[in-house]
């Protein structure tokens, strides 16, 4: 019997509390989807600050700083799941309630200050640089308790019925996205103010889903006394698991589709002077292509595995480019959003699963946070894509995404399947690094 068939013997025994994890991360997702299409990072709020600024480059600059928050807890994270396994609740509790609360105080903000008021600005930065670093404590204790108690066969229909059901709810979102920003009665900031405070009330719903997830009785963990230094881990890491250097690259160029999905509605209303009331329209699209596509993604990641998602999402992001580049009408535009949509769900789907079946459940916790903290350029994409757009105009941030994910395909071609039980994927049984 090789190793691949060992793991699978042993992963694929369905832990007591599945059944009960599953539901309440769907549920979670359901409802976390519908408060990101209120407060969307990559579409809403840089039409958020534009009010602020006209610049692109500082737009991207200010959501690459807020998003990046997220990466700076999970290695000291990570280390001390391990050394503590018994504070992987109270940290999760304490960081989705943070971010639910960032939502309620600066939508009240949003709603008293009614002016370019710097107050207002400094603390959407702040508050929403908080909302993504309690981000970062809470995403460690959520991979593992997928990684311990879904087997890696329903994985994929976990994610991909999150975003199914959450993109169903997100549809709805955008449709009142629209009504709030096509409202002559409520202008900037106080528009904004009132989808804030949307996202606040359906994120209450979501976490408290996600506060009855059951946590392993007996989660594997070393005694601090036992544990390499940390950066010593690190290195090992890269060393034991090859795969992980190339997984990091891939995820650089493509997740998130994050050098170029800032500026899509900026340049759909401002270039192509598309009206402003039609971009709920677009988010709609968007939520509707990760929705249904997530029927086909779902039975493929379950069966077949997860590289061929990151090898499907990359080509649609593609497609997706090709489309909004030549889009000069709503029509178009929306195709264009609901192709962006399929492929943010297959890469998501492929990215989520595809690390947690790397290496024994152990060592899952630190490969997951080396993998979060490695990504740290990631966002400061939109940097790069704002200075683009500034210089060269939004033509050129196109077609310069076209060239990056050509490239990630590419790439993506030489990752090993860790469900095969790859030698290139590294270890499956025995945990070297800790």
């Amino acid at each position: 019997m090789n190793m691949a068939s060992i793991q699978n013997t042993q992963e694929t025994k369905p832990h007591a509390y599945q059944q009960r994890n599953m539901l309440a991360g769907i549920v979670h997702g359901t409802f976390f989807n519908m408060a990101q299409a209120f407060a969307e990072p990559f579409a809403l709020l840089p039409l958020f600050l534009s009010g602020f600024t006209s610049s692109k480059l500082i737009i991207g600059l200010i959501v690459g700083l807020m998003q990046a928050a997220m990466v700076l807890p999970q290695l000291l994270m990570s280390r001390l799941l391990r050394r503590r396994p018994n504070t992987a609740r109270p940290l999760m509790l304490t960081g989705i309630w943070t971010r639910c609360g960032v939502w309620g105080l600066l939508g009240i903000l949003a709603l008293t200050i009614s002016e370019q008021n710097t107050v207002l600005l400094w603390a959407s930065v702040i508050l929403v640089s908080l909302y993504s670093f309690a981000g970062g404590i809470a995403v460690l204790p959520f991979n593992r308790i997928i990684s311990e108690t879904i087997v890696p066969e329903k994985r994929s229909s976990f994610f991909g019925w999150r975003l199914f059901f959450g993109g169903f709810m997100a549809m709805m979102a955008g449709f009142i996205v629209k009504f709030v920003l096509g409202s002559d009665k409520m202008l900037w900031p106080k528009n904004f103010g009132v989808l804030f405070l949307l996202s606040f009330v359906t994120l209450i719903i979501a976490y408290t889903a996600m506060s009855m997830f059951r946590f392993p009785n007996d989660p594997p963990g070393k005694s601090k006394d036992s544990m390499s230094p940390l950066w010593h881990e690190c290195l090992r890491v890269f060393k034991t698991y090859p795969v992980m250097k190339k997984l990091v690259i891939i995820e650089l160029l493509t997740s998130k589709l994050a050098l170029f999905m800032p500026f899509l509605t900026l340049y759909a209303t401002q270039t192509r002077h598309i009206p402003l009331k039609w971009v709920g329209i677009f988010i709609v699209c968007m939520k509707l292509g990760a929705m249904l596509s997530n029927l086909l993604w779902m039975p493929i990641g379950n069966k077949v595995g997860t590289r061929i998602l990151i090898h499907t999402g990359i080509v649609t992001a593609i497609i997706s480019l090709l489309l909004t580049i030549f889009a000069d009408n709503v029509l178009l535009f929306s195709l264009a959003f609901f192709v962006t949509g399929l492929a943010s769900s297959a890469l998501m789907v492929g990215y989520n699963g595809y690390i947690l079946e790397i290496g024994p459940e152990e060592t899952r916790v630190l490969l997951v946070a080396i993998k979060g903290t490695m990504l740290l350029p990631l966002y400061f994409m939109p940097l790069l894509g704002g200075l683009i757009a500034d210089l060269m105009g939004y033509l050129w941030l196109l077609i310069l995404g076209l060239v990056i994910f050509s490239l990630a395909l590419f790439l993506a071609f030489t990752l090993c399947e860790p469900r095969r039980g790859d030698k290139a994927c590294g270890p499956c049984l025995t945990n070297e690094l800790t």
